[in-house]
């Protein structure tokens, strides 16, 4: 196994063994916080077989009121004056030839009955709020819906665990800012795609850290407020 050295921080690998990919895990990565990659680094996790997966967070955007609120409008985000999240985009190349674990197993959606599938993410992430006027289904998923999402993301705001309900992401291919409904996976699909991650922050906020965990391995991107749209 190999790991692209971020340009910030010097990554030790030595003594950690390629592991082969299972159906739907990702490949063996760095050990947990032996690495910090920050915002546009590209992270690259390498199998045995030679197949990739690449990971760049390349936009974070707050959201809160008088800011961004036409993001808020078009994720249907309800925010108020006591509110802040954040929207990241993350993009994302998977040539390991299998599909890739986006949600996690561990927990369970009453929604989804144990069962993540493509179908059951898009009708519940598509649909509105039931106290909603507008009952059209949006392009956008509905980031209410999505921060409630267990994924393999994990957050913490200042070196506190933010995976209360408070954040979640969605994966989709296509163009980004495009209606996207159509293009929405459960799992990292082959080739290249999107993910968008919407959370909930804290207004003392200094440091965000976002852990992509999958197969007991992590690696940590670090976001600071003055990198924020």
């Amino acid at each position: 196994m190999s790991c692209k050295i971020s340009r910030r921080n010097f990554m030790r690998c030595a003594g950690i063994g390629a592991l082969a990919l299972a159906s739907t895990s990702l490949l063996g990565g760095c050990t947990k916080f032996d690495a910090e990659y920050g915002l546009n680094d590209l992270v690259t996790f390498t199998d045995k077989n030679g197949g990739s997966l690449s990971l760049a967070i390349t936009q974070a955007v707050e959201i809160s009121a008088g800011r961004h609120e036409d993001m808020a409008k078009n994720y249907r985000l309800k925010v108020d004056e006591t509110q802040r999240y954040i929207y990241l985009h993350m993009e994302v190349t998977n040539n390991t030839g299998e599909e890739i674990e986006l949600y996690n197993k561990r927990y369970t959606f009453d929604w989804l009955e144990g069962k993540y599938t493509d179908e059951k993410i898009r009708e519940h992430f598509y649909e509105p709020e039931k106290d909603e006027k507008d009952v059209t289904r949006t392009v956008y998923p509905n980031a209410n819906k999505v921060v409630q999402a267990p994924t393999v993301f994990w957050a913490y705001n200042n070196g506190m665990y933010l995976n209360d309900g408070k954040f979640g992401a969605v994966c989709y291919t296509g163009t980004p800012g495009q209606p996207r409904e159509a293009s929405t996976y459960a799992n990292i699909p082959t080739g290249i795609s999107y993910i968008d991650c919407i959370g909930q922050i804290t207004e003392n906020l200094q440091t965000l850290r976002i852990v992509y965990r999958a197969a007991r391995k992590e690696v940590n991107f670090v976001i600071y407020p003055s990198e924020f749209e």
